[in-house]
C-alpha cells in the first residue's frame, strides 16, 4: 500500500486557523500591564535620595504601592512623605518599567540633612559630602525605612541596591530631575521638647568632660562602659541564652526566653507609641556607637535592669545549689549585694548616655519600667507559676496572640520576628510535653553546645543565601520569619532531646 501524499491541501485548515489567530492578535489592542508601584527620583547636585529598607537592609528609591484611590503621581508623592517625611511634587514621568512608574520629583521645602558618620555609613565607598536625611518624624520610620540618604549615584552598586538591574537606569535618568534644596539639620532642634534640648547640652558637656581626661583614664572609662553596656547587646543575649540552655536545662531556657521576649516586646511597643528621637538625630556628633529606631525608653537599660536584677535575686539560689552551706541567709546576702546591683544598672544607663544614643530621660524611663517588670518576674518565679507556665504550650500560644495584636497595630518587622519566636516555642513545648529531666553530664553539655551553635550558624547562613536570591520585601520577611521559626524549634528540640528522660 502506498503512503498518503502530503500536499498543501492537507495543511490548509491549519494554515487558515493560524492566519485568523494572527489577525485577531494584531487587530485587538494588547492588555496593559496593571500598574502596581510608583517611585520618586529626587536629586541634589549629583546625589540621589535613597532609603535603606528595614527588612532587606538594601537601598531603594522612595516609593510603594499605588492605592485604588490614587493616581501614580499621587502614590509617588504620598510614599515619599510617609517614608522620608518630605513633601514633593512629581513634575515628570521618567520611565515606565514593568508595572512601576518612576517620576522626577522635587522637594517643596529644603531637605533636612547631616553629614554621614562612620556609624551610619551605608556604602563601602562614600563621598565626603554624602548626606544623611533626617527621617525620624516620618510615618514609616522603623517600619519600612531604617535610614534615608543623599548619596552619589556613581557609588551605588548592584550589590547595595534591592533592584540591581535598575542601578544604571538611576545614573542615566538623574540629570533629567530638577534640583532640590537642602538644609543642615535646621528643623530638628526646634522639633524636640525643651527637656530634650536641655539634655542635649548635658550630654555634650558630659562627653567633653570625659574626652578632656588623661588618656589612661579615658581608656579605663571606656573599657568599664563597654563591659556594662553588654546586657543589651544581641551577641551577649545570645551567649547568655546558650549558657543557660546548656547549663540549666529546658525549663531555665524557656524561662529566660520568656523574659527576653517580654522585655523586647514591651520596649518595642513603648518606643513606637512614644516615637521619641535619639540624641544623635539632632546632634550627629554625639553618636559613638551604632543605633537605629526610636529611643524612649532605653531598651538596653530596661534589659540590663531585668537581667542584673534576676541574677541578683537568683544568685543565692545558684550558690546554694552547688555549696549548700555557703549562704545561710539569702535575704541578708541580697541586701549586702544590692549596691552592686544599683552600680551595674547605673553604669549601663550612663553608657547609653555617654554613647549619645539615649537621652537621660530615656534611661530613667527604661530603669523605671525595668524595676516594675523585675518585681513582677520575681513574684512570678516565687509563686511557682513561672516554671509551670513556660512548660505549657498554651502560655506561649497566648503570648503569641498578644504579640500578634502588636504586629497588627504597629506593623514592624521586629515584632513579626518576636511572634515567630513565640509560635516556635509553643510548637516545641507542645512536642516536648514536659518529658525532660533536669541534668545531663558534662560531655553531653559540650555536645549540645556544639550542636546548638552549629545549627544556628548553618540555618543563618542558608537564610542569608536565600535572601540574596529574592528582591521582594514580602519574600525577604517570609524567609527571615521562617528562619527564626526553624532555628528556635531546632534549638529547643535539640535541648529537649539532650535532656529527655531515658
Amino acid at each position: 500500500m502506498s503512503s498518503p501524499s502530503f500536499t498543501f491541501s492537507t495543511i490548509k485548515p491549519y494554515w487558515t486557523t493560524f492566519t485568523l489567530f494572527l489577525i485577531f492578535f494584531f487587530a485587538f489592542p494588547a492588555q496593559a500591564i496593571p500598574l502596581v508601584g510608583s517611585a520618586c527620583l529626587i536629586r541634589y547636585g549629583d546625589k540621589v535620595v535613597v532609603i535603606k529598607e528595614e527588612i532587606s537592609g538594601k537601598l531603594a528609591l522612595p516609593g510603594g504601592r499605588i492605592d485604588p484611590t490614587n493616581s501614580p503621581e499621587q502614590a509617588a508623592v504620598r510614599e515619599v512623605y510617609e517614608e522620608i517625611g518630605i513633601h514633593v511634587d512629581a513634575v515628570k514621568l521618567l520611565k515606565l518599567r514593568g508595572n512601576t512608574t518612576l517620576f522626577a520629583c522635587v522637594a517643596k521645602q529644603p531637605i533636612p540633612t547631616t553629614l554621614i558618620t562612620s556609624y551610619t555609613q551605608p556604602l563601602t565607598t562614600t563621598e565626603s559630602d554624602d548626606l544623611l536625611i533626617s527621617t525620624w518624624q516620618a510615618k514609616h520610620f522603623t517600619k519600612e525605612v531604617k535610614r534615608a540618604y543623599l548619596l552619589s549615584a556613581e557609588n551605588i552598586t548592584p550589590k547595595d541596591y534591592r533592584y540591581p538591574n535598575d542601578v544604571p537606569l538611576i545614573q542615566h535618568l538623574l540629570p533629567q530631575v530638577p534640583n532640590s534644596e537642602i538644609t543642615v539639620n535646621a528643623a530638628d532642634y526646634d522639633a524636640v521638647s525643651r527637656l530634650h534640648q536641655w539634655e542635649l547640652t548635658q550630654i555634650k558637656s558630659f562627653q567633653q568632660e570625659i574626652k578632656s581626661m588623661p588618656d589612661s583614664d579615658q581608656s579605663l572609662f571606656q573599657q568599664v562602659i563597654s563591659v556594662f553596656n553588654l546586657p543589651g547587646e544581641k551577641l551577649f543575649i545570645g551567649l547568655l541564652l546558650l549558657v543557660v540552655t546548656v547549663g540549666f536545662g529546658v525549663t531555665a531556657m524557656l524561662y529566660l526566653s520568656s523574659v527576653l521576649v517580654s522585655v523586647t516586646f514591651i520596649a518595642s511597643v513603648m518606643k513606637l507609641a512614644l516615637a521619641s528621637p535619639r540624641p544623635f538625630y539632632i546632634w550627629p556628633e554625639l553618636q559613638q556607637t551604632a543605633a537605629s529606631g526610636f529611643g524612649l525608653p532605653s531598651g538596653h537599660t530596661l534589659m540590663a535592669t531585668v537581667l542584673w536584677g534576676l541574677l541578683w535575686y537568683n544568685l543565692p539560689l545558684l550558690i546554694h545549689r552547688y555549696r549548700s552551706n555557703f549562704i545561710s541567709n539569702p535575704r541578708a546576702f541580697r541586701i549586702k549585694t544590692l549596691p552592686l546591683l544599683i552600680i551595674a544598672i547605673s553604669l549601663q544607663a550612663i553608657a547609653r548616655v555617654w554613647l549619645g544614643v539615649h537621652f537621660i530621660s530615656d534611661t530613667l524611663l527604661g530603669l523605671g519600667v525595668g524595676i516594675v517588670l523585675l518585681v513582677l518576674l520575681i513574684w512570678w518565679q516565687r509563686s511557682g507559676l513561672a516554671y509551670q507556665h513556660v512548660r505549657n504550650w498554651q502560655f506561649w500560644a497566648l503570648f503569641s496572640v498578644i504579640i500578634a495584636l502588636g504586629v497588627s497595630y504597629f506593623q514592624v518587622p521586629q515584632q513579626v520576628y518576636l511572634l515567630a519566636c513565640t509560635l516556635a516555642m509553643s510548637a516545641a513545648v507542645f512536642i516536648d510535653r514536659g518529658r525532660s529531666r533536669q541534668t545531663i553530664t558534662y560531655p553531653q553539655k559540650i555536645k549540645l553546645a556544639v550542636a546548638l551553635l552549629g545549627s544556628v550558624l548553618a540555618i543563618g547562613f542558608l537564610s542569608s543565601l536565600c535572601v540574596e536570591l529574592v528582591i521582594s520585601t514580602v519574600a525577604i520577611l517570609l524567609i527571615k520569619t521562617l528562619t527564626i521559626i526553624v532555628m528556635v524549634m531546632a534549638c529547643v528540640l535539640m535541648t529537649v532531646h539532650s535532656y529527655r528522660l531515658k
